[in-house]
C-alpha cells in the first residue's frame, strides 16, 4: 500500500468514525432500544425538566441524563405521532429544533411522554422511569429582557440589558455598560410587554460626559429624561408606565447596603427614604402628589393597573427618624402593606390610599407587585422584612386574586429567594428569578398561570447547551417578558446622552435627579 493510500485510508476511517460518534451525538433518526430492562427509577437529569409544564413555542428543553452509563437514547413522543429520537454518548442531549418545533406542534394542549435508556458497562440497555411534560395551549411572548450582574458584593465591573429568543435560545446584548463608558444601566420597563417603546436608567461611569437620567426608546431612538432635582435625593429606580404612555411613574430611593454575619446572606440593603413621583414625558414636569409621595412613609415599586385607574405600590412606615438605623433588629421592623391608589388622568388628579394587605395582619413585607395583563391579579413577593426579598431566602411569590380578594402562596415556590417577577401579555405566564439552583445567584424560571389561576411546576429557562448554567455564575436581574426584539444603536445613545451631559443646556425637564441602582441593588 503506497503512502498516499494510507493517507486515503486514515482520512476514511477517521470521517466514519466522526459521522458514527455525531450520529450517537446528536441524530434524532436512531431507533430506540428494543431489548432492554426497566430500572425503576426516575431519571436524573439536569436541569430538572421531569413534570413540568412548557410553553407549545418554547427552544428544545436541552438537558443532561445524570445517570451511570456508557451510552443514552431518549425518545420524545411516540411512534403513533411525530417523535424525536436522540442518542448521546457523554448525557447531554441536545434536541434537533425543527424536529422539536414539529413536536411541539402536534402536542400543543396535550401531555408529552419522554423516555430515557441508559446502556450499562455491560453493553446492555435500560429504561427509566418514563415521565411527561405537559405542553399548555397558551404561548409565552417570545423575548425575555434581563440585567446580568456579578455575584459580588461591593461593585459591578461589567453589566448590561441582555434579551434571549426564548423560541431559540439565541442571547444578545441590549446595551451594556461598557458602550456608556462603563455606566450603570438598569431598571428597564416596557409598556403592555412590548419592545416599543421602552425605558432604562443610566448613571455616569468613568465617562463623566454621561450624564444621570431616565432613557427613553421610541421608534428606536432615545431621548433622555431628567426629573427635577427637588422632588427628592435619593436614586430613580424603579418604573412604570401608564397605558397612554404620556406618563412614568417611578420611585426615588436612598439605598443603603451594609453587611453582618447573623445569616448564611451577610448583606442588607435597605431605603433609608423613599418616595414615589409621576414624570409627565411630553414635558418633563414631574408631580409627588402626598398620596404617592407621604414625608412619614416609606414608598417604592410602582405598578399601574392596565387599564390605568390605579397605581399599586408598596408602603411602610418611615422609622428612621426615630431609631438607629444600622442595627439588623431596626431594619427587621420595616414590614411593608401592599396598597393602590385611585388616579383620574383626564384631571390629573388622585383619591385615596387603599391598604390591599397590610402587613401588621400577614406578619409579612409585601414588595413588587405585578398586576396581570387582564387586571385580575396582583403577584408580589412576601418576606420576612424589608424591600429587598433577592438576599431573603425567605422570600415567596403570592398571588393577590383582585375578584374576590383571596390570597395565596404560590406552590412554585422554593426555600430559597423568588423575586423579580413579570407576566407574559396573554397572563397565562409569569417569569421570576430564583435563588433555588445554589442559593447565590438567581437564575429565571418559567410557570405556566392557568385560567383558574393556579401555578404549574416551573422550568428553568432553556439553552442550546445542555451544561449552560454549570458556568453561566451570573444574577439575572429583573427579567420581563416582551412580545418582540429591541434595537439599540449605541452610538446614537451616546450622542443622545452628551448632548445633555453636564457641559451642555439644561434638558427640557425642570432639572436632574440622580439615578442608578442604589448600594448593591441586585
Amino acid at each position: 500500500m503506497t503512502m498516499r493510500q494510507t493517507r486515503l485510508l486514515l482520512v476514511a476511517v477517521l470521517a466514519a468514525g466522526l459521522v458514527l460518534w455525531i450520529g450517537w451525538s446528536v441524530w434524532p433518526t436512531a431507533a430506540a432500544p428494543v431489548d432492554w430492562g426497566p430500572l425503576p427509577h426516575a431519571p436524573h437529569i439536569r436541569p430538572d425538566y421531569i413534570g413540568v409544564t412548557i410553553p407549545p413555542n418554547i427552544a428544545p428543553l436541552n438537558f443532561v441524563v445524570e445517570e451511570p452509563g456508557t451510552a443514552y437514547h431518549v425518545r420524545i413522543g411516540t411512534p403513533d405521532g411525530p417523535y424525536c429520537d436522540v442518542r448521546s454518548r457523554d448525557g447531554a442531549i441536545r434536541i434537533p429544533p425543527a424536529t422539536w418545533k414539529t413536536v411541539l406542534a402536534h402536542y400543543r394542549g396535550k401531555t408529552l411522554p419522554v423516555e430515557v435508556y441508559v446502556r450499562d458497562a455491560n453493553h446492555r440497555w435500560q429504561r427509566l422511569e418514563p415521565f411527561a411534560w405537559t405542553v399548555a395551549q397558551d404561548e409565552i411572548d417570545p423575548y425575555l429582557t434581563y440585567r446580568l450582574l456579578d455575584p459580588i458584593y461591593n461593585v459591578y465591573m461589567h453589566l448590561g440589558i441582555y434579551q434571549l429568543n426564548l423560541e431559540t435560545s439565541e442571547e444578545s446584548p441590549v446595551i451594556s455598560s461598557d458602550a456608556i463608558g462603563r455606566g450603570c444601566v438598569n431598571c428597564h420597563t416596557f409598556p403592555h410587554n412590548r419592545p416599543d417603546p421602552f425605558l432604562f436608567h443610566v448613571r455616569t461611569g468613568a465617562d463623566t460626559s454621561i450624564p444621570i437620567g431616565m432613557v427613553v426608546m421610541r421608534d428606536d431612538k432615545p431621548e433622555l429624561v431628567q426629573p427635577r432635582a427637588d422632588v427628592h435625593p435619593g436614586f430613580a429606580a424603579f418604573s412604570s408606565w401608564h397605558p397612554n404612555q404620556e406618563l412614568v411613574a417611578f420611585s426615588l430611593n436612598d439605598t443603603v447596603q451594609y453587611m453582618h454575619g447573623n445569616t448564611t446572606e451577610t448583606r442588607e440593603v435597605y431605603d433609608r427614604r423613599s418616595d414615589l413621583a409621576v414624570v409627565h414625558l411630553a414635558t418633563g414636569a414631574v408631580t409627588a402628589p402626598r398620596a404617592i409621595a407621604d414625608p412619614a412613609q416609606l414608598e417604592t415599586f410602582p405598578c399601574w393597573s392596565p387599564d390605568g385607574k390605579y397605581l399599586y405600590f408598596c408602603r411602610a412606615a418611615d422609622i428612621w427618624k426615630e431609631v438607629e438605623p444600622s442595627l439588623l433588629q431596626d431594619y427587621a421592623k420595616v414590614k411593608y402593606d401592599l396598597v393602590r391608589v385611585p388616579y383620574d388622568v383626564a384631571s390629573d388628579t388622585w383619591g385615596d390610599v387603599e391598604v390591599l394587605l397590610a402587613a401588621a395582619d400577614t406578619g409579612t413585607s409585601m414588595v413588587q407587585p405585578r398586576v396581570s395583563p387582564d387586571g385580575r391579579f396582583v403577584l408580589f413577593c412576601a418576606c420576612d422584612h424589608g424591600s429587598f426579598p433577592a438576599f431573603r431566602a425567605a422570600s415567596d411569590l403570592h398571588m393577590l386574586d383582585l375578584t374576590d380578594r383571596t390570597c395565596r402562596r404560590l406552590d412554585a415556590n422554593s426555600d430559597q429567594s423568588e423575586s423579580w417577577h413579570s407576566w407574559s401579555g396573554n397572563s397565562r405566564w409569569i417569569v421570576f428569578a430564583s435563588r433555588r439552583a445554589n442559593g447565590y445567584v438567581a437564575w429565571p424560571y418559567l410557570c405556566y398561570i392557568d385560567p383558574s389561576g393556579q401555578d404549574h411546576r416551573p422550568l428553568l429557562v432553556p439553552q442550546a447547551d445542555p451544561r449552560f448554567y454549570d458556568t453561566r455564575l451570573k444574577t439575572y436581574n429583573l427579567p420581563e417578558l416582551v412580545m418582540g426584539p429591541i434595537s439599540v444603536d449605541h452610538d446614537e445613545l451616546k450622542r443622545a446622552l452628551r448632548s445633555k451631559g453636564p457641559d451642555s443646556e439644561p434638558a427640557a425637564a425642570e432639572g436632574s435627579v440622580e439615578q442608578g441602582y442604589g448600594g448593591g441593588r441586585e
